[in-house]
Parts: C-alpha cells; structure tokens; sequence
C-alpha cells in the first residue's frame, strides 16, 4: 500500500512531459480521494488503498494519452462556477471569461438589455454564467450540435435550477425573436491549426473548433445575419483569436454596426470585439 506521497511522486514523473506534472497529478489524486488539494498537501504519510491507487492510475495512463484533465473529472471550472463537460464540449478556457465580463459591464450600464442569445453554445459556459450573474435577464442557448445542448442543458439544471431554453441551430438559421445582445465563442482556429491538433490526437470536437481556411467563416456569417436578430441599440460580442480582431472591426463596419471596439484579456491581448446595432433604422434617400 503507497502512501499519498508515494503516489504523487509516481503521479508526477509518469506525467513528465506534461506542463504542470505535479498539479495533474495532485487534481487526479484528490478526485480519486475526494479530498481538497489542501488536505491532500497536509496528508503525505495517510495510506492510499489499492482499489484506490488503481484508479489514480487508470486516470494517469488517460492523462498520458493526452486527455485533458477536465475531460478526466468531468469537471471545469469558469466564472467561479463548476461546469459539466465531457467530449461532447469545448473546455471553458479563462480568456472567454472577457467576454462574460464585456457583457455584464454593458448590462450593469444599461438596465434596458435583458434578451440575451449565446450563439454556438457549447457547454453554456457563456449563457448560464451570464444568467447567473444578471437573473433578470432572459438567456437563450443554441448550438448546432444536440450533444453540446445537452450538455448545455445538464450545467443549466445544475448550476442556476433550471433549465434554459436550448434551440438546436445552424447559428441563426434556426433562432426567432430579436435579441439585446447576440454573444458568441464560435469557431475560430484554422483548418491548418486544426489539423495540426489531429494530428496530436487532441479530442476536442473540431465542430467547436475550425472556422476555414482564415478562422472567420463562422464569424463573417454571424456578422451578416446578426442586424435581422438584434433589436435597435443591441449588441454583438465576438471572441476571436488576437490577429483577427482587425478583420472582425472592418466586417462589423461593412454591415452596418457602430463603435465597433476591442476588449484585450488579462493578459494584454485582444479577445473581444463588439458593435452595436444602430438606434434607428437608416432611411433611404
């Protein structure tokens, strides 16, 4: 029988190549333990049983396949709130949360914009956080892909009590109604960015993934149908990678959005670009 130090120390040098060896295998010990990280630290010499060890293992021979960790747990936190996610998903990364805050600074300014639409769903991530922060608003879900909705559908009933509407939509082919503020983490890698992840075995679906040949296929899309879905003075909130934001600007422009603006991340880097609808629809002369 190993001791959690024991395991830890075999955890680490199995996942050598990872970036972060230890902190992987202290999230797969205590989730096979069911213990926080703190009290694992604070219990080296405590026994970990066979059963138990064998687990740990089985996760760790998974992690040295490549799947990632949340994927491993089921489990990812955002926004401070713990998402489900399983393949079915994209995995909430921490840059999205710039997008969550760009929209809760333009509710908190503007009490009128309560219909919110997060277009190309995923896990909810977007949605259900924004819900969860601003409960008077009215959140709609969608996604092209029926797993991704359930996915959705299990974070909405578990973390805010219900279960928000979840439309199954080819962006907004599907979608009805009109919106005060259309947000959306689409697809946005390359077909060769993609590839290159393939051929890594990365096991994210590529549907979450490859926007073309540039990354922008989904997002010239959305930017040209989005005017028809907005009401008057509503907005458009787009991640994207950071040399895309200048395209994305000049396609808001084209179509008819005004103030277009980017919004860098924690790090410094641009992440979201936002137009608004103009108040009044212009008259022909």
């Amino acid at each position: 029988m190993k001791t959690i130090r024991e395991a830890l120390t075999k955890g680490a040098s199995l996942l050598a190549e990872s970036d972060t060896p230890f902190l992987d295998a202290s999230l797969l010990l205590t989730s096979v333990l069911n213990i926080s990280k703190e009290k694992l630290l604070a219990s080296y010499p405590d026994p970990v049983t066979d059963e138990q060890y064998n687990r740990y293992r089985e996760l760790l021979d998974r992690r040295e396949q490549n799947i990632p960790i949340a994927y491993l747990l089921n489990r990812k936190e955002f926004y401070g709130l713990p998402f489900f996610v399983d393949e079915r998903v994209l995995i909430p990364r921490p840059d999205t949360e710039t997008l969550v805050e760009t929209a809760l600074t333009l509710l908190h300014e503007q009490s009128t914009l309560t219909r919110i639409l997060d277009l190309c769903c995923g896990s909810g991530c977007i949605g259900i956080t924004l819900k969860h922060e601003a409960p008077e608003c009215r959140v709609t879900c969608s996604d092209v892909s029926e797993d991704a909705l359930d996915v959705c559908r299990l974070n909405s009933k578990k973390l805010l009590g219900e279960v928000l509407p979840a439309v199954k939509s080819n962006l907004l082919d599907s979608i009805s109604g009109k919106f005060d503020i259309i947000i959306s983490n689409p697809p946005y890698l390359t077909k060769k960015e993609v590839h290159r992840m393939a051929d890594k075995k990365w096991p994210e679906p590529y549907l979450a993934l490859e926007g073309g040949d540039d990354g922008l296929r989904f997002i010239r899309k959305i930017i040209a149908d989005a005017g028809a879905y907005l009401a008057p003075g509503g907005y458009i909130l787009l991640e994207s990678a950071i040399d895309q934001t200048y395209y994305i600007e000049q396609e808001l422009t084209a179509a008819g959005f005004t103030g277009s603006t980017v919004v860098q991340d924690l790090t410094g880097r641009n992440r979201v670009t936002l137009g608004r609808k103009q108040e009044q629809e212009p008259h022909a002369e």
